[in-house]
């Protein structure tokens, strides 16, 4: 039986991993009804970090230049993701999540005075427009409120990118590992610390096990393995129009999985803020990586 080459077709293998985020968006939505949004994202990082350790190898030199950035992606963007989704629906958050790229760009052409195209930048403003203006109008503040922190979740991965562009070449597991052993003490310490948290314990069920699991060994782990050894086989060129099918996957399976809709503006909205993300994708001057590190 002939065997698939996921890595050798970079179509095949990008629809993989894209369905893989899809679906951890709508994982993530689902046990932060659940679970607490800190306690989510200090068991998850826990265990993140129990898996790499065999693969590491670990100095303490490692830890001066990554604890900023631990601190950045672990409290800033994972644990506000979190909390976002425990407000928004999955496929909104991932729309918004897209912004990702586009503010990675704004911010290198600000602090490393790498280049940006006029057309890049309007599609920067024509994307964030897409993914902000359709929850805006429709009053709902708590609505609002989370599309907003999802938006800021997102910026500060942009940052982390930034800080890590800066660093010498290190490893992606040592970094990830480094990101998860920092942020889950420090978000189980919060969690304890909040007036009105629920024994830790009964939030454990089965399903939610199983959702970490996934997160971590399917999301965190599988997907970006693939996803690295294909941005090193085929270039980023030829993969970043493919990120765009993850909230489809997310509004597929959430709908199926959680029975999430879109209204017609949110649908509207979501289709502009793709074609903006995919203008700029298609302008893009290099084939650099969107992120060397991070996980979702």
């Amino acid at each position: 039986m002939r065997q698939i080459d996921w890595l050798g077709n970079p179509a095949l293998g990008a629809i993989l991993v894209t369905a893989i985020w899809g679906v951890n968006m709508v994982a993530m939505k689902a046990i932060v009804t659940d679970m607490d949004p800190l306690l989510f994202t200090s068991a998850r990082f826990l265990l993140l970090a129990v898996v790499l350790l065999p693969f590491v190898k670990i100095t303490i030199a490692q830890l001066r230049p990554l604890l900023p950035i631990a601190l950045v992606m672990g409290l800033g963007h994972f644990y506000l993701l979190a909390v976002g989704l425990s407000i928004v629906p999955g496929v909104v958050a991932s729309v918004c999540f897209l912004l990702s790229a586009p503010f990675s760009a704004l911010l290198s052409y600000l602090f490393l005075n790498e280049r940006i195209t006029l057309v890049q930048t309007l599609a920067i403003i024509v994307a964030t427009l897409g993914a902000m203006l359709p929850t805006l109008l429709t009053g709902e503040s708590d609505l609002q409120w989370g599309m907003f922190i999802v938006i800021l979740s997102t910026f500060m991965w942009a940052i982390g990118n930034i800080q890590i562009r800066k660093l010498k070449e290190l490893p992606v597991l040592a970094i990830q590992f480094w990101i998860a052993i920092i942020t889950a003490p420090l978000c189980f310490v919060a969690y304890l610390l909040q007036a009105d948290n629920v024994a830790i314990l009964a939030q454990f069920t089965t399903s939610t096990i199983l959702t970490i699991m996934y997160v971590v060994l399917c999301s965190s782990i599988l997907a970006y393995s693939f996803w690295y050894g294909l941005v090193h086989r085929h270039g980023m060129g030829r993969l970043a129009g493919f990120i765009l099918l993850q909230p489809i996957y997310t509004l597929i399976f959430g709908y199926l999985i959680l029975g999430e809709t879109l209204t017609l503006l949110q649908l509207v909205g979501s289709l502009v803020t793709l074609t903006g993300v995919y203008t700029y994708f298609k302008h893009s001057t290099n084939n650099k990586p969107i992120s060397n590190s991070i996980t979702q």
